[in-house]
């Protein structure tokens, strides 16, 4: 059945209702948050917690942006700063995943501002919510697209370095190249997602312990004073510790991403239990193998100074090439990271066009009835999958006309994402928490008293990562060495505001929320389908 449309209200929210959700399967939970079900439930709990871990993609992330905390301050920068993200993520995880036990669906941050936030502000809170949510994604999955397609152009500068003079129109058609294979496997493959994103999970796992099996054995190692103690900072920032801080988004871009367990709610069963399981178990496992990657890897930088001049312009290629010794040996451990950054922007696409869809289902974008319509046959989003790889598209030539377009791209990134996990988890703190029952919460909680702490770490580590991901990785700043991050991310939310203002509040009340006890009770009524582990 479809759910008569409610818009948010203090009186038909649901922590008014004291509804028990443990009590509900999915269909019945989905009508309950206004929703009828259009999506196949074909998502595991494996196959959803292999989709963030190679999203994530911590460990191969951490090889691509390690450059700018060995910049900032030597092996010491990215080790401490690596365990001070892998705990700041934690709290985020915790915090949103309670969040989604509770409203597992597919709007995510957005829906949960509206049922969280106070009456006179939840529409506007959730529109920009959702809005910058959808806009952090988007570049979020385009950077592990331009991280493979710059890779693999290196690729071809480590076997042929004095052949080959890579263009950046070059980088920019490999780009292109990933997101095409993304937009066709999640159209006409979507029944094979889930088994493409186990199989990639094996890769990650297997992957890691192959690189870190060659740079343990074969690397020459660094003392511990090195890796622990020894700062080097060659930033240009007169501070040590502010270039510390800045170099703050090599540890921070890799823990990006396992939201998308919220935004895949739709698609899983039992998805109140398996949407935090997958969450919080993707950033404990990645956060585990990347600490003991971080680790080998520091350990087996040999000289820093060659690494940062590689005509790759890749560092760990670099060590690669300088520990094996060999072209194949190197490109063989370079392809694994690449395979995972193809099948990250795959898995970023899936859960991108699913929250750009919601977005659209419940009337907040231009389009809106155009783009909310899911294929009959396919049963996936096919036209919001499109515009989300046509918008992703267009940010290649941004590449093309600033060679600093990646990193800001990657800052973009970090704060799109942070500001979607921060306002839920405020609204949750100063308002969610005072007024939900105990029967009100998900198979996932916290407690009152521990939800609270992680709540407040999660907003303190979020604030801080915020704010020094916007700063200039170089000393003094020049048009070239210049963060706009700052500047792609107002350019986003100006855009949205002038269509908010003219146009969307008119037809946006807010995400459909519960609906009335009438209706659930019908909605019970109706038998519930067999719920697969």
């Amino acid at each position: 059945m479809e759910a008569e449309k409610h818009p948010v209200s203090q009186e038909n929210g649901d922590m008014e209702q004291g509804m028990n959700r443990e009590t509900l399967n999915d269909e019945q939970l989905l009508a309950a948050l206004g929703h009828k079900q259009e999506l196949r439930r074909d998502f595991s709990i494996w196959s959803l917690g292999c989709l963030c871990l190679c999203l994530m993609a911590t460990w191969e992330a951490l090889s691509s942006v390690v450059a700018a905390a060995l910049i900032s301050g030597g092996a010491p920068c990215l080790f401490y700063n690596y365990i001070i993200s892998f705990l700041g993520t934690l709290a985020i995880a915790l915090s949103l995943a309670e969040i989604a036990s509770i409203w597992p669906t597919a709007g995510g941050q957005y829906h949960w501002v509206a049922v969280l936030a106070p009456p006179k502000t939840r529409v506007v809170a959730s529109w920009f919510t959702g809005w910058i949510s959808v806009g952090g994604q988007i570049v979020l999955t385009a950077s592990a697209a331009f991280a493979a397609g710059l890779q693999l152009q290196a690729l071809i500068t480590l076997n042929h370095p004095d052949a080959y003079v890579p263009q950046r129109w070059q980088g920019m058609l490999f780009y292109w190249l990933i997101l095409l294979y993304a937009a066709v496997i999640n159209i006409w493959g979507s029944k094979i997602l889930p088994h493409t994103n186990l199989a990639s999970g094996i890769l990650h796992i297997v992957g890691f312990l192959v690189i870190v099996i060659i740079l343990g054995v074969m690397a020459p190692k660094h003392s511990a004073h090195y890796v622990f103690a020894e700062v080097a900072n060659s930033s240009g920032w007169s501070s040590d510790g502010a270039a510390w801080l800045v170099g703050l988004l090599s540890s921070v871009y890799p823990f990006l991403g396992y939201d998308a367990a919220a935004h895949l709610a739709e698609e899983l069963p039992r998805s109140n239990r398996n949407v935090p399981l997958a969450m919080v178990g993707s950033v404990v496992a990645n956060g585990v193998i990347g600490f003991a990657y971080c680790i080998v890897l520091l350990f087996s930088l040999g000289d820093l100074e060659s690494l940062l001049e590689s005509p790759t312009g890749f560092p760990f290629m670099q060590l690669y090439l300088n520990v094996t010794k060999s072209n194949v040996g190197a490109t063989i451990m370079v392809l694994i990271i690449c395979l995972i950054a193809v099948a990250a922007n795959a898995a970023g696409l899936t859960s991108t066009s699913r929250t750009f869809w919601a977005f659209a289902r419940d009337e907040a974008m231009p389009c809106a009835k155009y783009f909310s319509h899911v294929h009959s046959n396919l049963k996936v989003p096919v036209r919001m999958i499109v515009l989300v790889s046509v918008l992703q598209a267009l940010l290649g030539f941004i590449y093309l006309g600033n060679t600093t377009a990646f990193n800001a791209i990657l800052s973009m990134a970090i704060i799109g994402m942070y500001l979607s996990y921060l306002l839920p988890i405020v609204y949750m703190l100063c308002f969610g928490r005072p007024k939900l029952s105990r029967s009100e919460y998900g198979p996932f909680r916290l407690g009152r008293i521990g939800g609270a702490s992680v709540n407040a770490l999660a907003i303190v580590w979020l604030v801080l990562a915020i704010i020094f991901s916007t700063f200039p990785s170089y000393e003094p700043v020049t048009p070239q060495d210049m963060n706009y991050s700052t500047v792609v991310l107002a350019g986003w939310v100006v855009f949205g505001a002038i269509y908010y203002l003219f146009f969307g509040r008119r037809v946006y009340t807010g995400p459909v929320v519960e609906t009335e006890a009438s209706e659930l009770a019908m909605v019970r009524q109706t038998p519930a389908s067999k719920q697969p582990e």
